[in-house]
């Protein structure tokens, strides 16, 4: 039997390439099995990249998510990177959407392109900034001023209604970025990056209003300095606005990041060669549904007329494939699935072809 494994990471316990290798080992000796590492345009999809497309780790020291240094890394592939802005811009224990910068997304990329990186994917999902891309743009060499014309050295949440004027900006019309994210949110307004996203990030109801005013604010500064509105395309909103911020410095395309990594691995032309498509992830809920890596995985194997195995950490009163196995079950709890999620899967993988 061909078994084409795809499985998201069981977050906080295995990245996406352990399942796979968990799901090989337990399946491997009597069957082809195929494993292709995927992520959905958050934590994982650099790895995923170089897993499927190759290139090399590049590993610096940069701002993290609250202003401290934290050591992150990008994919270098010739004239190409992958910067994933949850490296260095991810959520952080002690969430502050009002001080959470992503200033060290913009170091990383300004790092690629001094290693000759010309063509530029931002993963933009796992961010723990609503920033509307400041500190970013800041990093880059854009410079933010307030009414007094002072420079404000790392733009953060908080400095969103505080910027009147961007005093100089680099010229990058050599680089062209792609936005690899899986949400269709605006800048501001009620579907916009503060309502929707920045209560997970730490932010109070007062502060969500004061995240939303300084969005409002970014998206004009951006349309007056750079002849762009960046404020309603379709994801201007992900990661707190980065999106809209790198979108007014560069040459921009946006790109689902399921639908980015299919394309460079050829995943369909896999799922139809495959006999018996696997999947996975920590837990598997209502939220599956909106559109997470699973959900697209099962959805893709039916169009192709493939037979579907979804096993996770948990499934919670969802069918989504035609065999299901959860990690957790009458004997297992929680906790143990997480402090020994290698050995259980592995079991729990065996029982997959009974």
């Amino acid at each position: 039997m061909k078994i084409l494994t795809v499985p998201d990471s069981f977050k906080g316990s295995l990245s996406s390439f352990e399942v796979c290798n968990c799901i090989k080992d337990a399946l491997g000796d009597k069957h082809s099995v195929e494993c292709v590492a995927f992520a959905d345009g958050g934590e994982g999809f650099a790895d995923a990249y170089r897993h499927i497309s190759g290139g090399e780790e590049v590993f610096l020291e940069c701002t993290d998510t609250l202003g401290g240094k934290t050591n992150a890394k990008y994919i270098i592939n010739k004239n190409e990177a992958v910067v994933e802005c949850a490296s260095a811009s991810g959520l952080r224990k002690g969430k502050d959407a009002l001080h959470a910068t992503s200033y060290g997304t913009g170091e990383l990329i300004l790092n690629a392109i001094s290693h000759g990186a010309k063509k530029i994917t931002v993963a933009l999902g796992g961010s723990g900034c609503a920033d509307g891309g400041t500190g970013a743009l800041s990093a880059l060499g854009v410079q933010f001023c307030t009414d007094s014309h002072e420079i404000i050295s790392i733009p953060n949440g908080k400095t969103l209604s505080e910027i009147k004027s961007i005093k100089s900006f680099p010229d990058f019309s050599g680089i062209s970025l792609t936005l690899a994210c899986d949400v269709t949110n605006p800048l501001y307004g009620k579907n916009g990056a503060a309502f929707v996203f920045a209560k997970q990030k730490g932010a109070n109801e007062n502060e969500i209003l004061l995240l939303d005013r300084g969005l409002r604010n970014i998206a004009d500064i951006y349309n007056k300095h750079f002849n762009k509105d960046v404020s309603q395309f379709p994801g201007s909103g992900a990661a707190g606005g980065l999106a809209a911020g790198l979108a007014a410095l560069f040459n921009c395309e946006v790109k689902s990041g399921f639908d980015y990594l299919c394309e460079i691995s050829n995943l369909e032309e896999k799922i139809k060669n495959a006999d018996l498509v696997i999947t996975g992830e920590g837990c598997t809920d209502s939220q599956t549904l909106m559109g997470k890596l699973p959900f697209k995985i099962c959805s893709l194997a039916k169009k192709h007329g493939k037979k579907s195995c979804l096993i996770s950490g948990q499934i919670k009163n969802i069918q989504l494939a035609d065999i299901q196995i959860s990690l957790v079950d009458e004997v297992i709890s929680v906790d143990e699935a997480i402090s020994d999620t290698e050995k259980i899967l592995k079991n729990k993988a065996k029982q997959i072809l009974l």
